[in-house]
């Protein structure tokens, strides 16, 4: 599905057809389509955003080499927010890291690390890397962002539990593992 299809599928949701419809039948929108289109985009990466870093987190793995010992993180091939692990030779190594890069000794290394996915645009395909993170769930938690935006805090209440309940159920699927996610101790 693509992206704008997704948001368009949210403006449904959210009680605004109209503004669905323009998006999907037209190419010049109008100014109010337009900001709605651009704030749902946000939304959507902001979604993305959070269930990667707090609730269905996405790994990779990549061998680097660099001849100082110094890897910038935009070398890697996702933009990562947690290193698991570093190694050289099948050995787990010492490490240390920068704002921008990862630091250690070793100038051939094999790195495993949590990720953020990249930013959606509307003209891209929508997938998350994690299957239990569908449709529905980021429809909801976009639906919720925006309608807190746009002020109507009751309804944004209303999509945020879907969102919620939908997380919860899709994280009970899951074998336990040892780690709380964020906002979610009490």
């Amino acid at each position: 599905m693509q992206v704008k299809q997704l948001l368009a599928d949210v403006m449904r949701m959210v009680g605004r057809p109209d503004a669905a419809e323009s998006c999907e039948n037209s190419s010049s929108l109008s100014a109010e389509v337009t900001r709605m289109q651009r704030a749902m985009l946000l939304c959507l990466n902001a979604v993305a955003d959070e269930l990667a870093r707090g609730y269905f987190p996405v790994k990779a793995a990549e061998s680097l080499t660099s001849a100082s010992g110094e890897y910038a993180f935009s070398s890697f091939g996702h933009t990562p927010y947690r290193i698991l692990k570093v190694k050289s030779g099948g050995q787990e190594i010492d490490w240390t890291y920068q704002p921008s890069k990862l630091i250690c000794a070793q100038t051939a290394i094999e790195v495993e690390y949590e990720y953020v996915p990249n930013a959606f645009e509307l003209t891209d395909e929508f997938s998350y890397p994690d299957p239990a993170v569908g449709v529905g769930l980021v429809a909801c938690g976009v639906a919720a962002e925006y309608m807190l935006i746009v002020g109507d805090v009751e309804s944004a209440g209303m999509w945020e539990s879907r969102y919620r309940a939908e997380i919860d159920r899709q994280l009970s699927l899951r074998p336990v593992s040892g780690r709380v996610p964020i906002r979610r101790w009490l």
